[in-house]
């Protein structure tokens, strides 16, 4: 799978965040299971394991506002 290029877009909050996908996001799996343990990352992108989450790679969107991190749907 192709790295994804880190992204500024504008959240749902108002504010610029980001956008990419999950691993580009994080160091690497310990990091991300870290925030994750932290602030339950993974249910948030509607996974339920952090494994789940991180196999999967999906595109992210987040910024300084916790509830602008989210999963970004792709179509088709």
């Amino acid at each position: 799978m192709a790295k994804s290029k880190i992204q500024q877009v504008v959240c749902e909050s108002g504010i610029i965040g980001y956008q990419c996908h999950l691993r580009d996001s994080y160091h690497d799996f310990v990091e991300f299971l870290a925030y994750s343990e932290t602030f339950g990352l993974h249910t948030r992108l509607g996974y339920e394991t952090e494994n789940d989450a991180w196999h999967d790679n999906p595109i992210i969107q987040g910024s300084a506002i916790p509830s602008d991190f989210k999963k970004v749907e792709q179509n088709g």
